[in-house]
């Protein structure tokens, strides 16, 4: 809305400045007329001829810009609105015709040398008629333009707010889709150890206050997301035999990460993916997980096992939430590469650490 109400006071502001500009115009000719009249050139006769001049031009814009613009040509209208400005117009004129003829037949008869050929229009109304079509068009042009930038205002507050709804919509179900997994794994540990399996809880609280708490912002920093993924993966070596998973993981140092922003719980949904496909009791897995923090952007690696045997490792609502979270938060402005064989998965993500494309700008 504050956009709208610039592009209507800066609309305002470009019909004053016409108008002084016509109104300057018209003094300028009057003055000159009267000093060819061996008149004052300027004085209170000279600015009330003036104002005479320019009231019926002054009226047709008002009729046009306030009243036929925007409740017949704004409401699609068309035909009605040129019918009616046509029929302003020629009420406006026939106005200045009748003035102009009342006035030339006071005047003194004054005999050419050399006689004129006589027109159908005098050129003074000739003059005003063209003034008048020039008035309704240029005030058409502005409005339309304005309108446009308007309607593009609109669309683009439309589409934004459209944006902001489907993402929190994506972030609310990544919370429920994490819970899942994380329960489902403490209960495997309850009949296997219960002591571990409580300790699981006390360390699933913590991730439950992030997700709870930071997730709502907008950015995170990178040094409290990777020491969310450290929890999670921590939960994860206790989850599952060191002798059969091998759980390693490569975070840059806080200095690296600080005062780089992200978005939360952008990377958790690839370590849950590597979990709940990439690991098997009966053969040996393992999830490796890197991370490099360059000047312009932010790589995430995740790479883990595949079983031949083990259900086929299909996409499922977290990794279609965390797609759709990427278009909308950086546009075109990242890379997400996932390859997989018969025996690895492999995610790499590129992040800009600066986005050009945001939905929350």
């Amino acid at each position: 809305m504050i956009s709208l109400t610039h592009n209507r006071r800066l609309e305002s502001l470009i019909y004053l400045g016409l108008w002084l500009l016509v109104a300057a115009l018209f003094l300028l000719g009057v003055m000159r007329s009267r000093s060819m009249e061996h008149l004052p050139a300027f004085d209170g006769s000279a600015l009330l001829h003036t104002a005479w001049r320019i009231i019926p031009f002054f009226v047709l814009f008002a009729v046009n810009n306030w009243l036929l613009i925007p409740r017949l040509l704004f409401r699609n209208r068309i035909f009605t609105y040129f019918l009616m400005a046509v029929v302003t117009v020629f009420l406006i004129w026939s106005w200045q015709y009748s003035h102009f003829m009342s006035e030339t037949s006071r005047m003194p008869v004054r005999l050419p040398l050399h006689p004129e050929p006589r027109h159908l229009i005098p050129l003074p109304l000739f003059l005003d008629l063209i003034f008048l079509l020039l008035i309704v068009g240029s005030n058409l042009a502005i409005a339309l333009l304005f309108k446009r930038y308007d309607d593009l205002f609109e669309r683009e507050s439309l589409m934004k707010a459209n944006a902001e709804n489907r993402l929190n919509y994506l972030k609310a179900q990544i919370n429920p889709h994490f819970y899942m997994n994380m329960l489902n794994n403490i209960h495997g540990m309850i009949e296997v150890d219960p002591e571990k399996a409580q300790d699981m809880v006390i360390d699933m609280s913590h991730l439950m206050r992030y997700t709870l708490y930071d997730s709502e912002r907008e950015r995170i920093s990178l040094t409290s997301e990777l020491e969310f993924l450290d929890n999670y993966l921590r939960l994860m070596r206790i989850r599952y035999p060191e002798n059969k998973v091998s759980i390693t993981h490569n975070f840059p140092e806080s200095a690296q990460t600080s005062g780089v922003m992200i978005p939360p719980l952008l990377f958790i949904v690839f370590l849950e993916n590597a979990f709940k496909h990439g690991i098997s009791y009966r053969e040996q897995s393992y999830v490796s997980i890197s991370m490099e923090v360059t000047d312009e952007a932010v790589e995430f690696h995740c790479l883990n096992s595949c079983h031949p045997e083990d259900p086929s490792h299909v996409a499922g609502i977290g990794l279609q939430n965390v797609r759709q979270r990427l278009k909308l938060i950086y546009g075109d402005n990242y890379t997400l590469d996932i390859n997989h064989s018969d025996s690895t998965y492999n995610v790499n993500l590129t992040i800009p650490i600066h986005e050009t494309t945001d939905t929350h700008n």
